[in-house]
């Protein structure tokens, strides 16, 4: 039996190119435009880790970045070090991977919708919506910030930030979803915010590693 899932996310305007995909209906494309995007990421496949020991872990084979607030990034796998006992990796490119056995680990796809805001002016839309200082040059990219967007806890990875396509993404519970990206849409109008697909991630393309 097939499985639907479905984003608790829907914008006002239909995806030009879809793709079907682990039950999702994945949105590449919403037609040509130069940014920025706010783009739905929540069918991307998400894992909680804990552990006391987190060192010894290597999820998907990578090292586990040493301290609060670093990520890595290798393989189309971001993995987000949060505090002494626990990470999250989120699957952000190519064929998902098998499930970790160990019962350290906890899916979280379903219950976290996971948004990025990428393109000229991704900057300014973030400014706007947090106050968290994502232009800080005190930042290194890739590298986790957690805190409010929209009054709501997040983890917000910036996660590049050249001047034409700074990314940043952020995670948050499900049910802020729909009202999030509302927000967030109608906070970056006047910017040329709107809609994207996946294919309007820069570094998927350069990773040329299909979904």
């Amino acid at each position: 039996m097939d499985i639907r899932r479905i984003s608790p996310i829907k914008f006002n305007i239909n995806p030009t190119q879809v793709e079907k995909r682990d039950g999702w209906n994945v949105a590449l494309s919403y037609g040509p435009h130069s940014g920025p995007f706010l783009i739905d990421l929540s069918h991307r496949p998400k894992w909680d880790l804990q552990n006391s020991n987190l060192p010894r872990f290597r999820p998907f084979g990578l090292i586990i970045p040493e301290n609060p607030g670093q990520c890595t990034f290798s393989e189309g796998i971001l993995i987000n070090r949060m505090n002494r006992t626990q990470c999250q990796i989120w699957h952000l490119a190519g064929k998902k991977p098998r499930a970790p056995r160990s019962s350290s680990y906890t899916e979280i796809t379903d219950g976290q919708c996971l948004l990025a805001v990428t393109g000229p002016s991704a900057l300014d839309v973030m400014e706007r919506i947090t106050n968290l200082d994502l232009a800080s040059p005190a930042l290194s990219p890739p590298c986790l910030i957690q805190g409010p967007v929209l009054h709501i806890p997040c983890q917000v990875v910036l996660f590049s930030r050249p001047t034409a396509q700074t990314t940043i993404l952020f995670s948050f519970s499900r049910g802020y979803g729909q009202t999030m990206a509302d927000a967030i849409l109608h906070s970056g109008k006047d910017l040329g915010l709107r809609p994207g697909g996946e294919e309007d991630l820069d570094f998927l393309g350069a990773l040329n590693i299909d979904g």
